[in-house]
């Protein structure tokens, strides 16, 4: 049987986040989810921003909703091409666990 994927919970997004923004978020991930079926892979904000930023395609300031125009690669479930992104954290981040991780950032 396969490991089961964490769930993770969205981060309200009014259209204004970008990729810097994910320091505000304890344990933040990009969710990159298919529009038409719900498929969801998470990404490290900081290696996508090393790899815009050696491609010079983009860095920090870049929004968060645009990254899903940029992956061109079909659906693994059901084969098609439409995708958003956003940020996101794990559901099961404890108030603590997100105290310590603040911290940790932070020094």
């Amino acid at each position: 049987m396969p490991p089961l994927r964490p769930r993770y919970d969205p981060i309200p997004d009014d259209g204004a986040l970008t990729l810097g923004d994910h320091r505000r978020y304890p344990a933040a991930r990009l969710l990159l989810t298919c529009s038409l079926c719900g498929w969801q892979k998470a990404y490290s904000p900081e290696r996508v921003i090393d790899r815009m930023r050696k491609l010079r395609a983009g860095g920090h300031p870049s929004p968060v909703a645009g990254l899903a125009r940029r992956v061109a690669w079909p659906c693994p479930m059901c084969r098609r091409v439409k995708w958003r992104m956003q940020l996101a954290q794990p559901a099961d981040l404890s108030p603590r666990e997100a105290r310590r991780l603040t911290g940790l950032y932070r020094n």
